[in-house]
């Protein structure tokens, strides 16, 4: 049997600079490359379908409520499958695995995989001074956007499939568990036609290419071709009239999907529903919204899994607070646990009556936490923190500006600067007026980046201060080295001068960019560019649940790691947190507020 890891203490909110990186195929994705490129696309594509409201929802027959309990019940062996909640069929406390953001980097993938199937020890919350084993879930479930850029059959099975089995084959313990999730946005861009593949319930047997083998054997090994190639691929079948044929299903070692929609419910305990909802790209179904609410009952308590968070940056968000407008769910009111990702960092807030938990670390590039928070309310734990990330922000101009993050910024810039120095080398005396205008599309470009709808004024003036530095540059530039030259005695061509100014503008330019990133992070004006420029491998982590037998609530651990890929690191504890299902209490007549159920100071709080 294997030995439960202890995990250390979280880390103090200090800065951590140094960190792993994988070097295998494939690596974390340059969100500013043009591999990724085609990501975009997709997005671009998938939005104008679902514009077209060609939704993939409409044809799909979600589970009774009841029924999806008993077949979950049937995968895990539970003595009761008559049973009215999960917890009651298998006459125990139930537990749940929650991972959200999971396939970029292969390596960190792998490192996710494995403190997920591990085994932890303890304190027991309950009993002070006893220890408590966390034993890995019955039930893994995965919050969105499972696989990056876009998360296509081959996507997945590279970045999530072929690193968690080769982990799931190490730890097999025999015991079959069940497998749940809810689409993202980018599972989304495929039209979920990889998620479908992973996570809708098999109604056949597979056959033996479509299911997981011995370690290195041919369907679990890496997909070398990419996805890029097997375009090319399609391209050349449907040329000569071939077929395609794409991989039946993307099995999960030891895991089994259950689940005939992308959006479910079932009865977690007694008075405690599970729901799983979908977005899509935009918003809550007409349908969905007719099965959640003929299904909730107001007398029970909801465990709330979403694919957007209803605050984010310790703000709300509007797509998921349109996703609770939708189901007629209020924060304030209703006293829900929240469990959701698309933010990729750890944040526990407590907000009116409800426990709202992002937990997006399950492998994709990092996320900021919240920098300039002025009068917002601090968050009751947080995995990093604001120095922490500080730190890292300030890495942004120099990452982008050496092509860590890709060279479309770069290829930008210099489709920018040629017109001005083209006109430059004809009519110098133009070269004032040809900036100016290159300046203005730079304040355009720069406020469309830091998306303007919501706080205008104060990106509008950041814009403007990094538009004129971008439009201006070729101008200065230009101006110094021929002084510079003059200085030297250097007789420089007007040509060689100028093909000197643009190399230089391109690179200072690229690097005014990526400050202007940088200083929207700092000031909470935009939170996503400058991180995903990064592609940052740290501070991932998932969440261990305990939904307990009688359905008064459920007991959370936040397990992560500061830098995965380094071996000398350990697991750490991030965050311990207790929710009570008041709903629990009222179905029985009864207070369930007991000393046992109430959290102490260090459940309430994130470790120091």
């Amino acid at each position: 049997m294997t030995k439960p890891v202890v995990p250390a203490p979280a880390p103090p909110d200090a800065p951590h600079l140094f960190f792993k990186r994988g070097r295998r195929f494939p690596r974390a994705i340059a969100w500013f490359g043009f591999r990724s490129f085609w990501g975009h696309l997709w997005h671009l594509l998938a939005s104008v379908i679902a514009t077209e409201d060609i939704d993939s929802r409409d044809w799909m027959l979600a589970d009774e409520p009841e029924e999806l309990t008993r077949r979950i019940a049937r995968v895990l062996r539970a003595p009761r499958l008559d049973a009215p909640s999960l917890t009651e069929a298998l006459d125990r406390d139930v537990w749940i695995d929650f991972v959200a953001d999971t396939g970029d980097d292969i390596s960190v993938s792998e490192a996710v995989a494995r403190m997920v199937a591990s085994i932890y020890e303890v304190d027991d919350p309950s009993e002070p001074g006893a220890r408590l084993e966390l034993p890995r879930g019955d039930v893994l479930v995965f919050g969105g956007d499972t696989a990056y850029p876009v998360a296509t059959d081959i996507e997945i099975h590279n970045r999530v499939i072929v690193p968690f089995n080769d982990v799931l084959r190490d730890l097999d313990d025999g015991h079959e568990r069940v497998l749940l999730g809810i689409p993202g946005n980018h599972d989304w861009y495929a039209g979920l036609d990889g998620f479908g593949r992973m996570f809708r319930r098999r109604r056949s047997k597979l056959g033996r290419a479509d299911g997981p083998t011995s370690k290195g054997a041919q369907t679990d090994r890496v997909d070398r071709l990419g996805q890029i190639g097997h375009v090319i691929e399609w391209i050349e079948a449907f040329r000569v009239g071939r077929y395609v044929v794409k991989r039946a299903a993307l099995v999960l070692t030891g895991y089994t999907p259950v689940q005939s929609a992308s959006y479910w419910a079932l009865r977690l305990g007694p008075a405690l529903d599970f729901l799983g909802v979908d977005r899509q790209l935009r918003v809550v179904d007409f349908r969905q919204r007719g099965f959640m609410a003929e299904r909730m009952d107001p007398g029970r308590g909801v465990v709330l899994c979403l694919a957007d968070p209803v605050h984010a940056f310790l703000e709300p968000n509007a797509p998921g607070v349109a996703t609770l407008e939708a189901l007629d769910l209020s924060l304030e009111r209703d006293g829900l646990l929240v469990l959701t990702g698309d933010t990729h960092h750890y944040c526990r807030q407590e907000i009116g009556t409800s426990t709202h938990v992002i937990a997006g670390g399950g492998g994709a590039f990092l996320h900021p936490a919240c920098i300039a928070r002025g009068r917002l309310p601090a968050p009751a734990g947080e995995f990093p923190g604001p120095k922490a990330t500080l730190a890292l922000v300030l890495q942004v101009p120099w990452q982008i500006v050496h092509g860590r993050s890709g060279f479309i910024v770069h290829a930008a810039m210099a489709l920018v600067y040629l017109p001005a120095f083209f006109v430059q080398s004809l009519t110098p005396r133009s070269s004032l007026l040809a900036s100016a205008i290159t300046a203005v599309v730079a304040v355009l470009a720069c406020v469309g980046l830091a998306g303007w709808r919501q706080r205008l004024a104060p990106i509008a003036s950041l814009a403007l201060l990094a538009g004129a530095v971008v439009g201006f540059l070729p101008y200065g530039v230009t101006e110094l080295l021929s002084y510079a030259g003059y200085r030297a005695g250097l007789a420089l061509s007007d040509q060689t001068n100028a093909m000197a100014g643009y190399a230089a503008s391109i690179y200072l330019g690229t690097l005014a960019l990526g400050t202007y990133l940088m200083l929207l992070n700092i000031f909470g004006l935009e939170q996503h560019q400058a991180m995903s420029a990064l592609a940052h491998p740290g501070y991932k982590h998932f969440v261990r649940l305990r939904v307990r037998r009688d359905g008064t609530g459920v007991d959370g651990w936040v397990l992560g790691r500061v830098d995965p890929l380094d071996p000398k690191g350990s697991v750490v504890l991030v965050d311990r947190f207790h929710w009570r299902n008041a709903k629990a209490g009222a179905a029985k007549g009864e207070d369930t507020a007991t000393a046992e159920d109430t959290p102490t100071r260090e459940d309430a709080t994130t470790a120091p």
